[in-house]
């Protein structure tokens, strides 16, 4: 992933940036975005929110420290949404600026944000086209 030196703080400043900008982003981009980083990173959105992936939840097996793991039969669920979303990114842009964007912390500006949501898509759109899962090490 660009820019995150193998460290989770993009993605928990991401998801702080999101529940900042979420309310003011157009109802069905904000539920496919919901859904795709819920089930990525952003887990237990749908305690707060009302929407999450809807994934069900797994036992991993492997004595790890996980982030995420994410069996093959999941992907191709994922890169849907993000199939979804990628093209209205632009859309966050206004929202992202006028509620979320601060000088300080990871993730400061929209283009940091859209980057990482890019840059997921990348890996599971990848993962889907290879038939592949997903799965995150705590660094």
């Amino acid at each position: 992933m660009r820019n995150t030196f193998g460290s989770y703080k993009p993605h928990f400043w991401a998801g702080h940036r999101w529940d900042h900008m979420r309310d003011f982003v157009e109802p069905t981009v904000r539920e496919v975005l919901d859904r795709f980083n819920d089930a990525l990173f952003w887990h237990g959105l749908e305690d707060t929110t009302g929407v999450g992936s809807g994934l069900p939840e797994r036992p991993c097996t492997w004595d790890t420290d996980l982030l995420l793991w994410c069996p093959p039969d999941q992907v191709p669920l994922i890169a849907g949404w993000w199939r979804q979303a990628a093209p209205q990114l632009e859309l966050l842009r206004e929202p992202f600026t006028q509620h979320a964007a601060e000088p300080c912390g990871w993730i400061t500006t929209f283009e940091a944000f859209a980057d990482l949501l890019t840059d997921w898509g990348e890996v599971v759109t990848e993962a889907e086209r290879r038939g592949w899962g997903i799965v995150g090490l705590r660094c």
